[in-house]
């Protein structure tokens, strides 16, 4: 088996991580954006910490903790209008 690369995890494992982000967050929108913004930090912290020893449950974390700071923020932006 040759090293694990973000592009291999990518292709392994994107379609059961959105699953799972629909599944949380019960949200295709929301999820597919989760998804991108996990994939957008692995690329940003994998090279510099490491391959996680599961990259599906850190990028379904990542993914669900990135879609509940773009909830927060959308609500915060309409309580200030």
């Amino acid at each position: 088996m040759g090293p694990v690369t973000l592009e291999s995890v990518y292709r392994a494992e994107s379609r059961r991580v959105l699953a799972t982000l629909i599944r949380l967050l019960g949200d295709f929108d929301l999820a597919e954006e989760a998804l991108q913004d996990a994939f957008a930090a692995a690329l940003e912290r994998w090279p510099v910490e490491g391959t996680p020893a599961n990259p599906r449950s850190w990028l379904i974390s990542t993914g669900r903790f990135k879609a509940i700071d773009r909830m927060r923020s959308a609500v915060a932006r309409s309580a200030m209008r």
